[in-house]
Protein backbone atom coordinates (compact mmCIF):
# COMPACT_ATOMS: atom_id res chain seq x y z
CA UNK A 1 0.00 0.00 0.00
CA UNK A 2 1.53 3.31 -0.96
CA UNK A 3 1.46 6.52 1.01
CA UNK A 4 -1.35 8.05 -1.01
CA UNK A 5 -3.52 4.97 -0.66
CA UNK A 6 -2.59 5.04 3.00
CA UNK A 7 -4.05 8.53 3.19
CA UNK A 8 -7.52 7.10 2.84
CA UNK A 9 -6.76 4.63 5.61
CA UNK A 10 -5.48 7.37 7.84
CA UNK A 11 -8.46 9.62 7.22
CA UNK A 12 -10.91 6.78 7.73
CA UNK A 13 -9.20 5.80 10.98
CA UNK A 14 -9.19 9.36 12.29
CA UNK A 15 -12.71 9.87 11.19
CA UNK A 16 -14.80 8.74 9.21
CA UNK A 17 -13.44 10.59 6.36
CA UNK A 18 -12.85 9.63 2.82
CA UNK A 19 -11.67 12.32 0.51
CA UNK A 20 -14.47 13.71 -1.58
CA UNK A 21 -13.85 13.24 -5.29
CA UNK A 22 -10.87 11.60 -6.97
CA UNK A 23 -7.54 11.70 -5.16
CA UNK A 24 -5.37 12.88 -8.03
CA UNK A 25 -2.65 15.41 -7.59
CA UNK A 26 -2.18 16.66 -11.12
CA UNK A 27 -3.90 16.78 -14.44
CA UNK A 28 -4.04 13.19 -15.63
CA UNK A 29 -2.89 14.28 -19.08
CA UNK A 30 0.47 15.47 -17.83
CA UNK A 31 3.49 13.16 -18.10
CA UNK A 32 5.17 12.21 -14.87
CA UNK A 33 8.55 13.74 -14.25
CA UNK A 34 10.73 14.80 -11.39
CA UNK A 35 13.43 16.41 -13.52
CA UNK A 36 14.24 20.10 -13.72
CA UNK A 37 12.71 22.14 -16.56
CA UNK A 38 15.20 22.64 -19.40
CA UNK A 39 14.90 26.42 -19.59
CA UNK A 40 16.14 27.00 -16.03
CA UNK A 41 19.78 28.10 -16.04
CA UNK A 42 20.75 28.39 -12.37
CA UNK A 43 23.35 26.35 -10.55
CA UNK A 44 22.20 23.50 -8.33
CA UNK A 45 22.75 25.51 -5.16
CA UNK A 46 20.01 27.93 -6.25
CA UNK A 47 17.28 25.31 -5.86
CA UNK A 48 15.59 24.30 -2.62
CA UNK A 49 15.29 20.51 -2.57
CA UNK A 50 11.92 19.18 -1.46
CA UNK A 51 11.37 15.49 -0.62
CA UNK A 52 7.91 14.16 -1.57
CA UNK A 53 6.30 10.73 -2.21
CA UNK A 54 7.08 9.41 -5.68
CA UNK A 55 3.36 8.92 -6.35
CA UNK A 56 3.05 12.70 -6.69
CA UNK A 57 3.90 13.69 -10.25
CA UNK A 58 4.99 17.13 -11.44
CA UNK A 59 5.17 17.63 -15.19
CA UNK A 60 8.15 19.34 -16.81
CA UNK A 61 5.87 22.13 -18.00
CA UNK A 62 4.41 22.72 -14.55
CA UNK A 63 7.85 22.66 -12.93
CA UNK A 64 9.15 25.14 -15.47
CA UNK A 65 6.25 27.54 -14.89
CA UNK A 66 6.56 27.11 -11.15
CA UNK A 67 10.25 27.98 -11.13
CA UNK A 68 9.72 30.94 -13.46
CA UNK A 69 7.19 32.41 -11.03
CA UNK A 70 9.27 31.60 -7.96
CA UNK A 71 12.30 33.31 -9.51
CA UNK A 72 10.31 36.34 -10.60
CA UNK A 73 8.52 36.87 -7.30
CA UNK A 74 10.87 35.49 -4.64
CA UNK A 75 14.28 34.81 -6.22
CA UNK A 76 13.75 31.11 -5.45
CA UNK A 77 13.75 27.80 -7.27
CA UNK A 78 12.68 24.28 -6.29
CA UNK A 79 13.53 20.71 -7.20
CA UNK A 80 11.58 17.71 -5.98
CA UNK A 81 13.25 14.58 -4.64
CA UNK A 82 10.97 11.54 -4.97
CA UNK A 83 11.01 9.02 -2.13
CA UNK A 84 9.45 5.56 -2.32
CA UNK A 85 6.05 5.37 -0.70
CA UNK A 86 5.61 1.62 -1.14
CA UNK A 87 5.05 -0.41 2.01
CA UNK A 88 7.00 -3.40 0.71
CA UNK A 89 10.68 -2.63 0.46
CA UNK A 90 12.24 0.58 1.76
CA UNK A 91 9.67 2.75 3.52
CA UNK A 92 9.18 6.44 2.86
CA UNK A 93 10.31 7.36 6.37
CA UNK A 94 13.47 5.25 6.06
CA UNK A 95 14.43 6.95 2.81
CA UNK A 96 13.68 10.33 4.39
CA UNK A 97 16.31 9.68 7.04
CA UNK A 98 18.90 9.30 4.27
CA UNK A 99 17.77 11.96 1.80
CA UNK A 100 19.69 15.08 0.78
CA UNK A 101 16.85 17.60 0.93
CA UNK A 102 16.02 20.94 2.51
CA UNK A 103 12.27 20.52 2.94
CA UNK A 104 10.43 17.26 3.52
CA UNK A 105 6.90 15.97 3.74
CA UNK A 106 6.83 13.73 6.81
CA UNK A 107 4.52 11.11 5.33
CA UNK A 108 1.64 9.50 7.19
CA UNK A 109 1.36 7.62 10.45
CA UNK A 110 -0.26 4.20 10.43
CA UNK A 111 -2.44 2.29 12.85
CA UNK A 112 0.42 0.53 14.60
CA UNK A 113 3.08 3.23 14.94
CA UNK A 114 3.81 6.93 14.58
CA UNK A 115 6.78 7.29 12.22
CA UNK A 116 6.15 11.02 11.74
CA UNK A 117 6.49 11.67 15.45
CA UNK A 118 9.52 9.38 15.48
CA UNK A 119 11.25 11.49 12.81
CA UNK A 120 10.79 14.60 14.93
CA UNK A 121 11.87 12.93 18.15
CA UNK A 122 15.05 11.71 16.42
CA UNK A 123 16.03 15.31 15.69
CA UNK A 124 15.80 15.20 11.89
CA UNK A 125 13.87 18.45 11.69
CA UNK A 126 14.89 22.01 12.45
CA UNK A 127 13.00 23.99 15.13
CA UNK A 128 11.07 26.69 13.27
CA UNK A 129 10.35 29.06 16.16
CA UNK A 130 12.79 31.78 15.06
CA UNK A 131 11.57 31.65 11.46
CA UNK A 132 7.90 31.71 12.44
CA UNK A 133 8.20 34.59 14.90
CA UNK A 134 6.45 37.60 13.36
CA UNK A 135 6.08 35.87 9.97
CA UNK A 136 3.11 36.17 7.63
CA UNK A 137 2.85 32.39 7.60
CA UNK A 138 2.41 32.18 11.36
CA UNK A 139 -0.26 34.87 11.30
CA UNK A 140 -2.13 33.19 8.43
CA UNK A 141 -2.58 29.75 9.99
CA UNK A 142 -5.13 29.47 12.84
CA UNK A 143 -3.54 29.47 16.27
CA UNK A 144 -5.25 26.18 17.16
CA UNK A 145 -3.18 24.36 14.54
CA UNK A 146 0.07 25.79 15.87
CA UNK A 147 -0.94 24.83 19.42
CA UNK A 148 -1.26 21.20 18.31
CA UNK A 149 2.08 21.14 16.48
CA UNK A 150 4.41 21.78 19.40
CA UNK A 151 6.85 19.11 20.57
CA UNK A 152 9.05 19.65 23.66
CA UNK A 153 8.30 23.37 23.56
CA UNK A 154 9.23 23.96 19.91
CA UNK A 155 7.50 23.92 16.53
CA UNK A 156 9.10 21.61 13.98
CA UNK A 157 6.46 21.36 11.26
CA UNK A 158 4.02 23.45 9.28
CA UNK A 159 0.69 21.86 10.26
CA UNK A 160 -1.59 20.38 7.68
CA UNK A 161 -4.57 22.69 7.57
CA UNK A 162 -7.22 20.28 6.37
CA UNK A 163 -9.13 19.63 9.55
CA UNK A 164 -11.53 16.72 9.65
CA UNK A 165 -14.70 17.21 11.62
CA UNK A 166 -14.18 14.69 14.39
CA UNK A 167 -17.00 15.88 16.53
CA UNK A 168 -19.96 13.53 16.94
CA UNK A 169 -23.27 14.00 15.14
CA UNK A 170 -26.62 12.83 16.49
CA UNK A 171 -28.74 12.68 13.33
CA UNK A 172 -32.53 12.45 13.49
CA UNK A 173 -34.61 11.08 10.62
CA UNK A 174 -37.51 13.55 10.65
CA UNK A 175 -39.68 11.09 8.76
CA UNK A 176 -39.55 8.90 11.88
CA UNK A 177 -38.84 11.32 14.73
CA UNK A 178 -41.04 14.32 15.50
CA UNK A 179 -39.17 17.46 14.37
CA UNK A 180 -40.06 19.41 17.49
CA UNK A 181 -38.61 16.66 19.69
CA UNK A 182 -35.48 16.38 17.55
CA UNK A 183 -34.78 20.11 17.56
CA UNK A 184 -35.35 20.26 21.32
CA UNK A 185 -32.61 17.65 21.86
CA UNK A 186 -30.05 19.37 24.09
CA UNK A 187 -27.25 16.83 23.92
CA UNK A 188 -28.30 14.57 26.78
CA UNK A 189 -27.51 11.16 25.33
CA UNK A 190 -29.56 9.40 28.03
CA UNK A 191 -32.74 10.83 26.48
CA UNK A 192 -32.28 8.86 23.24
CA UNK A 193 -34.17 5.72 24.39
CA UNK A 194 -37.16 7.92 25.15
CA UNK A 195 -36.92 9.58 21.72
CA UNK A 196 -36.62 6.22 19.99
CA UNK A 197 -39.65 4.75 21.74
CA UNK A 198 -40.41 1.05 21.45
CA UNK A 199 -40.05 0.79 17.67
CA UNK A 200 -37.31 3.28 16.84
CA UNK A 201 -33.84 2.04 15.88
CA UNK A 202 -30.47 3.64 16.60
CA UNK A 203 -27.79 3.43 13.91
CA UNK A 204 -24.41 3.42 15.64
CA UNK A 205 -21.57 4.46 13.36
CA UNK A 206 -18.60 4.78 15.73
CA UNK A 207 -16.62 2.42 17.95
CA UNK A 208 -14.35 2.30 20.92
CA UNK A 209 -14.09 5.50 22.94
CA UNK A 210 -14.11 7.80 19.91
CA UNK A 211 -17.45 9.15 21.12
CA UNK A 212 -15.59 11.04 23.88
CA UNK A 213 -15.10 13.98 21.52
CA UNK A 214 -18.84 14.45 22.07
CA UNK A 215 -17.92 15.53 25.61
CA UNK A 216 -15.02 17.71 24.49
CA UNK A 217 -12.36 15.10 25.25
CA UNK A 218 -9.73 13.52 23.04
CA UNK A 219 -9.20 9.75 23.14
CA UNK A 220 -5.87 8.26 22.08
CA UNK A 221 -3.55 5.44 23.13
CA UNK A 222 -5.97 4.14 25.77
CA UNK A 223 -6.17 7.51 27.50
CA UNK A 224 -8.49 10.49 27.63
CA UNK A 225 -7.14 14.02 27.40
CA UNK A 226 -8.79 17.33 28.14
CA UNK A 227 -7.90 20.52 26.29
CA UNK A 228 -5.80 21.69 29.26
CA UNK A 229 -3.63 18.55 29.03
CA UNK A 230 -5.16 16.65 31.95
CA UNK A 231 -5.14 12.88 31.46
CA UNK A 232 -7.58 10.32 32.80
CA UNK A 233 -8.62 6.70 32.55
CA UNK A 234 -11.56 6.21 30.15
CA UNK A 235 -13.18 3.71 32.53
CA UNK A 236 -13.11 6.24 35.37
CA UNK A 237 -15.02 8.80 33.33
CA UNK A 238 -18.71 8.97 34.24
CA UNK A 239 -19.80 10.18 30.82
CA UNK A 240 -17.95 7.33 29.10
CA UNK A 241 -19.51 4.69 31.35
CA UNK A 242 -23.03 6.09 31.00
CA UNK A 243 -22.66 6.25 27.21
CA UNK A 244 -21.37 2.69 26.88
CA UNK A 245 -24.04 1.23 29.14
CA UNK A 246 -26.86 3.07 27.41
CA UNK A 247 -25.75 2.00 23.90
CA UNK A 248 -25.22 -1.53 25.23
CA UNK A 249 -28.78 -1.63 26.57
CA UNK A 250 -30.14 -0.60 23.16
CA UNK A 251 -28.07 -3.27 21.39
CA UNK A 252 -29.19 -6.03 23.75
CA UNK A 253 -32.82 -5.00 23.37
CA UNK A 254 -32.57 -5.04 19.58
CA UNK A 255 -33.06 -1.29 19.23
CA UNK A 256 -29.56 -0.49 17.93
CA UNK A 257 -27.58 -1.60 14.90
CA UNK A 258 -24.08 -0.85 13.62
CA UNK A 259 -25.46 -0.77 10.06
CA UNK A 260 -26.06 2.94 9.55
CA UNK A 261 -27.66 2.15 6.20
CA UNK A 262 -30.42 0.33 8.05
CA UNK A 263 -33.81 1.90 8.64
CA UNK A 264 -32.75 3.88 11.67
CA UNK A 265 -34.63 6.67 13.40
CA UNK A 266 -31.57 8.21 15.03
CA UNK A 267 -27.95 7.80 13.94
CA UNK A 268 -24.75 8.49 15.89
CA UNK A 269 -21.83 9.09 13.56
CA UNK A 270 -18.58 11.00 13.21
CA UNK A 271 -19.27 11.78 9.57
CA UNK A 272 -22.52 12.58 7.81
CA UNK A 273 -21.13 11.31 4.48
CA UNK A 274 -22.89 7.90 4.60
CA UNK A 275 -26.24 9.51 5.37
CA UNK A 276 -28.30 9.79 2.20
CA UNK A 277 -31.53 10.79 3.90
CA UNK A 278 -32.66 14.31 3.12
CA UNK A 279 -35.20 15.10 5.82
CA UNK A 280 -32.86 15.13 8.81
CA UNK A 281 -31.82 17.25 11.77
CA UNK A 282 -28.28 16.93 13.13
CA UNK A 283 -27.03 17.84 16.59
CA UNK A 284 -23.26 18.31 16.20
CA UNK A 285 -20.39 18.88 18.59
CA UNK A 286 -17.25 20.90 17.92
CA UNK A 287 -14.34 19.71 15.82
CA UNK A 288 -11.46 18.31 17.87
CA UNK A 289 -8.04 19.41 16.60
CA UNK A 290 -5.62 16.82 17.93
CA UNK A 291 -1.79 16.71 17.83
CA UNK A 292 -0.77 17.15 14.19
CA UNK A 293 2.44 15.62 12.88
CA UNK A 294 1.23 13.14 10.30
CA UNK A 295 0.82 14.81 6.88
CA UNK A 296 2.90 17.85 7.82
CA UNK A 297 5.98 19.51 6.32
CA UNK A 298 9.23 20.69 7.89
CA UNK A 299 12.78 21.81 7.22
CA UNK A 300 15.45 19.18 7.69
CA UNK A 301 18.15 20.01 10.21
CA UNK A 302 20.80 18.93 7.69
CA UNK A 303 19.76 21.67 5.23
CA UNK A 304 22.37 24.33 4.46
CA UNK A 305 19.76 26.76 3.15
CA UNK A 306 17.17 26.93 5.91
CA UNK A 307 16.20 30.60 5.56
CA UNK A 308 15.43 30.28 1.86
CA UNK A 309 13.66 26.97 2.54
CA UNK A 310 11.34 28.75 4.95
CA UNK A 311 10.84 31.50 2.40
CA UNK A 312 9.73 28.87 -0.10
CA UNK A 313 7.30 27.28 2.37
CA UNK A 314 5.80 30.67 3.09
CA UNK A 315 5.39 31.40 -0.62
CA UNK A 316 3.67 28.06 -1.24
CA UNK A 317 1.21 28.63 1.60
CA UNK A 318 0.42 32.28 1.00
CA UNK A 319 0.71 32.75 -2.77
CA UNK A 320 -2.35 31.21 -4.42
CA UNK A 321 -0.73 31.28 -7.87
CA UNK A 322 2.22 29.21 -6.62
CA UNK A 323 0.10 26.83 -4.57
CA UNK A 324 -2.40 26.18 -7.37
CA UNK A 325 0.40 25.30 -9.79
CA UNK A 326 1.72 22.69 -7.37
CA UNK A 327 -1.67 21.16 -6.70
CA UNK A 328 -3.38 21.36 -10.09
CA UNK A 329 -0.58 21.77 -12.61
CA UNK A 330 -0.70 23.73 -15.88
CA UNK A 331 -3.44 23.99 -18.49
CA UNK A 332 -6.37 23.86 -16.11
CA UNK A 333 -9.66 25.73 -16.14
CA UNK A 334 -12.14 26.74 -13.45
CA UNK A 335 -15.83 26.03 -13.94
CA UNK A 336 -18.44 26.55 -11.24
CA UNK A 337 -15.72 26.67 -8.60
CA UNK A 338 -14.21 23.32 -9.66
CA UNK A 339 -10.87 22.67 -11.38
CA UNK A 340 -10.73 20.71 -14.66
CA UNK A 341 -7.84 19.53 -16.83
CA UNK A 342 -7.54 19.96 -20.59
CA UNK A 343 -9.60 16.79 -21.09
CA UNK A 344 -12.42 18.31 -19.02
CA UNK A 345 -11.81 15.85 -16.17
CA UNK A 346 -12.24 17.25 -12.68
CA UNK A 347 -9.10 17.51 -10.53
CA UNK A 348 -9.68 17.06 -6.82
CA UNK A 349 -6.19 17.88 -5.54
CA UNK A 350 -6.98 16.84 -1.97
CA UNK A 351 -3.92 14.64 -1.42
CA UNK A 352 -1.58 17.08 -3.19
CA UNK A 353 -2.72 19.79 -0.81
CA UNK A 354 -1.78 17.53 2.08
CA UNK A 355 1.65 16.76 0.63
CA UNK A 356 2.56 20.34 -0.25
CA UNK A 357 0.75 22.04 2.59
CA UNK A 358 -1.16 24.23 0.16
CA UNK A 359 -4.61 23.33 1.44
CA UNK A 360 -5.01 26.76 2.98
CA UNK A 361 -8.62 27.74 3.34
CA UNK A 362 -10.50 24.45 3.55
CA UNK A 363 -12.00 22.47 6.35
CA UNK A 364 -13.64 19.09 5.88
CA UNK A 365 -16.96 18.97 7.67
CA UNK A 366 -18.86 15.78 7.10
CA UNK A 367 -19.38 15.38 3.38
CA UNK A 368 -18.33 18.93 2.56
CA UNK A 369 -15.13 20.86 2.13
CA UNK A 370 -15.72 24.31 3.54
CA UNK A 371 -13.84 27.00 1.61
CA UNK A 372 -12.87 30.26 3.25
CA UNK A 373 -12.46 33.46 1.27
CA UNK A 374 -9.94 35.07 3.62
CA UNK A 375 -7.54 34.28 6.45
CA UNK A 376 -9.78 36.29 8.78
CA UNK A 377 -12.87 34.26 7.85
CA UNK A 378 -11.03 31.02 8.46
CA UNK A 379 -9.67 32.13 11.84
CA UNK A 380 -13.15 33.16 12.95
CA UNK A 381 -14.51 29.74 11.99
CA UNK A 382 -11.76 27.95 13.92
CA UNK A 383 -12.33 30.13 16.98
CA UNK A 384 -16.04 29.36 17.03
CA UNK A 385 -16.13 25.73 15.92
CA UNK A 386 -13.00 23.93 17.10
CA UNK A 387 -11.32 22.75 20.29
CA UNK A 388 -7.53 22.45 20.27
CA UNK A 389 -5.75 19.59 22.07
CA UNK A 390 -2.03 20.31 22.41
CA UNK A 391 0.38 17.39 22.60
CA UNK A 392 0.09 15.49 25.84
CA UNK A 393 3.04 13.28 24.97
CA UNK A 394 4.24 11.22 22.02
CA UNK A 395 3.67 7.49 22.34
CA UNK A 396 5.64 6.19 19.37
CA UNK A 397 4.59 2.56 19.77
CA UNK A 398 1.35 1.48 21.48
CA UNK A 399 2.01 0.19 25.01
CA UNK A 400 0.13 -2.70 26.61
CA UNK A 401 -2.42 -0.34 28.04
CA UNK A 402 -3.16 1.22 24.66
CA UNK A 403 -3.46 -2.21 23.05
CA UNK A 404 -5.83 -3.33 25.78
CA UNK A 405 -8.17 -0.40 25.47
CA UNK A 406 -8.08 -0.55 21.69
CA UNK A 407 -9.34 -4.13 22.01
CA UNK A 408 -12.52 -2.68 23.52
CA UNK A 409 -13.57 -1.20 20.19
CA UNK A 410 -16.94 -2.99 20.42
CA UNK A 411 -17.44 -3.09 24.17
CA UNK A 412 -20.85 -1.49 23.69
CA UNK A 413 -22.06 -4.84 22.22
CA UNK A 414 -21.01 -6.81 25.28
CA UNK A 415 -23.34 -9.57 26.55
CA UNK A 416 -22.24 -8.70 30.11
CA UNK A 417 -20.78 -5.21 30.07
CA UNK A 418 -20.22 -4.91 33.83
CA UNK A 419 -18.15 -8.12 33.83
CA UNK A 420 -16.11 -7.07 30.79
CA UNK A 421 -15.42 -3.61 32.21
CA UNK A 422 -14.30 -5.08 35.52
CA UNK A 423 -12.05 -7.56 33.69
CA UNK A 424 -10.27 -4.80 31.80
CA UNK A 425 -9.87 -2.79 35.03
CA UNK A 426 -8.40 -5.71 36.93
CA UNK A 427 -6.04 -6.81 34.19
CA UNK A 428 -4.72 -3.53 32.86
CA UNK A 429 -5.34 -0.71 35.32
CA UNK A 430 -1.82 -1.30 36.73
CA UNK A 431 -0.41 -0.02 33.44
CA UNK A 432 -2.09 3.37 33.90
CA UNK A 433 0.31 6.30 33.74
Amino acid sequence: MNVLKGTAVMLAACMFTGCSGNTVSQSSSQPESHTQSEHTEHEDSYYIKWAIPDSISISDKTLGELNDKLEEKYDLGVRFIPLSDMADGVTYQHELRETDADIAFLGFDDAGAKPCEQLISEGLFEPLDEYLKGSELYDAIPSQLWECSVYNGSTYVIPNETVQDIGVSIVFDLDRIDKEKAVSFNGDITKLPELLGDKGVLGYGISGFDFMSYYGLYYADGRLYSADGAQQDPLENEDALNWLKMINTLFLSGRATDDINAQWSVCITRDTTPISKKNIYAYKTKCIIAPRFSATTGILRSSNDKERAFKLLQAVHLDTEIGDLLVYGSDVQIKDGQVYDENDEQIDGYVARLVFGTNTGILKNGAMLINFDSFEERKKYYDENTIAFPLAGILIEPDERAKAFNSLSEIYKSKDIEFDLQTIRTKFIKTST
